[in-house]
């Protein structure tokens, strides 16, 4: 079995969303100045890297992270391929999808964003809320993006209408993959974020796994 890890690699210079805090490591003991440990504290803002979204991030009284079925987050997923669309990802663009699928990862032109450059870009692909109405009626149970964000950069202008729809709908969101060399098609999906109760998201190490073909 190939195993494909779509996690962004957390280190300070990785582009995080302007209002919030990006990854900072800090050595309170090292073992090369004599210490008896090396031990480390993290700084971040819950959403930095590839993450996933609890309901609370957007819902009022909503749960959080540790209320996410286990089961959404483990199981086969598709990854399409829209690496053709240039704004955000609209209703007809997710036509060409097969129906049936409860796990949907979309591959955009986003792809490779942990690898190339140090700032962020406000003109990355997301989701519209059509897309957002369209995961809804066609039974999604999760959706992943490759950018940090499922949203439009000016989706706060709107109310969040992305965010809010899917996470209303409890539909569990993943955010800051990086499908970079990932071929379109199914695979089966470990998403796992952090167990940390009641916070609004928590970072994940997402991995998808291939299975071996008949020649393998």
């Amino acid at each position: 079995m190939r195993i494909h890890d779509i996690s962004a690699p957390l280190r300070p210079d990785l582009p995080h969303w302007p209002t919030d805090q990006g990854f900072v490591r800090h050595l309170t003991s090292d073992l090369s100045k004599g210490d008896d440990a090396t031990v480390s504290v993290l700084e971040m803002s819950a959403h930095a890297g590839s993450h996933i979204d609890a309901p609370s991030h957007f819902i009022s009284d909503a749960g959080g992270i540790e209320t996410l079925p286990l089961d959404v987050l483990t199981g086969v997923a598709v990854v399409a391929d829209l690496t053709h669309v240039d704004g955000p990802i609209t209703a007809d663009d997710l036509e060409g999808v097969p129906p049936g699928i409860e796990r949907l990862i979309a591959k955009t032109r986003n792809s490779g964003w942990s690898k190339t450059g140090t700032e962020f870009r406000r003109d990355y692909v997301a989701l519209d809320e059509s897309a957002a109405q369209w995961c809804i009626e066609y039974g999604v149970r999760l959706v992943g993006i490759d950018y940090l964000s499922i949203e439009p950069f000016d989706g706060g202008e709107l109310g969040y209408p992305t965010h809010r729809t899917l996470l209303e709908d409890e539909i569990v969101v993943i955010e800051g993959l990086d499908l970079e060399g990932i071929e379109p098609g199914p695979y089966f999906l470990v998403a796992l974020p952090i167990l940390i109760p009641e916070a609004d998201g928590a970072p994940a190490r997402v991995l998808l796994l291939e299975a071996p073909g008949p020649d393998t």
